[in-house]
């Protein structure tokens, strides 16, 4: 997406093949084919068979700044008492499918950090949460005790692509069963989203929803 912003892969340019970018990066092509997939389904290239994958012609770069729904409102809409318990960072390896989705950042600077959000005092879901500190720097711990960082990047960061996949996973999976206090192979919701600012991706967020609990809107 740089090289693409950039002009290096112009608009209606051909750009390397799955097998070129897995050489030159060092990947696996199913991980080169899920970038080059994404950007498809965002439309900025396009990719035929045969042909190749082709930079989208007229393409602008994107600069609109995304609307980010927070949790404080999807509470209070409900009629609830909205509050968070802020859990601290988790010291432990960052993820390599963490560290893909997070694909600029150096591994060092990515930390996670987990987070409780309730209604009327009860857990609704458990947050796990990466962050680009250097891509962040204002995103601080004491930021975090006072402020969830979901509404803290809806109010102070340009967020200009929130890239969501729901699914259903087993509470053990995603470690967030201790957090939501239910058995390992609970089945919950779970929102992964990757937020970006302009070309990088700078949070990665897993928000595992409390069985039961009934969601009608996306979370960054």
């Amino acid at each position: 997406m740089d090289r693409i912003t950039h002009g290096i892969y112009p608009p209606g340019s051909l750009i390397p093949t799955e097998q070129e970018f897995a050489a030159e990066f060092g990947s696996a092509r199913a991980t080169v084919n899920r970038a080059l997939t994404s950007l498809a389904e965002r439309g900025v290239v396009e990719r035929r068979r045969r042909v190749g994958t082709r930079v989208v012609l007229g393409l602008e770069p994107r600069t609109q700044q995304v609307s980010l729904p927070v949790f404080r409102d999807l509470v209070e809409e409900r009629g609830g008492r909205f509050s968070f318990r802020f859990l601290g960072p988790v010291e432990r390896p960052v993820p390599a499918e963490v560290q893909e989705r997070l694909f600029q950042s150096d591994p060092q600077d990515i930390v996670e950090h987990c987070t409780l959000i309730c209604s009327d005092d009860t857990v609704i879901c458990a947050e796990r949460r990466w962050t680009d500190t250097s891509a962040l720097p204002a995103l601080t711990e004491e930021v975090m005790t006072s402020t969830t960082a979901n509404e803290w990047l809806a109010c102070h960061a340009a967020i200009s692509l929130c890239e969501q996949v729901i699914s259903a996973r087993r509470a053990g999976e995603v470690e967030a069963d201790r957090m939501l206090r239910c058995p390992a192979d609970t089945p919950v919701l779970v929102y992964d989203s990757t937020l970006w600012i302009k070309t990088q991706p700078v949070s990665r967020t897993l928000h595992c929803f409390a069985p039961g609990f009934e969601m009608d809107r996306p979370i960054g």
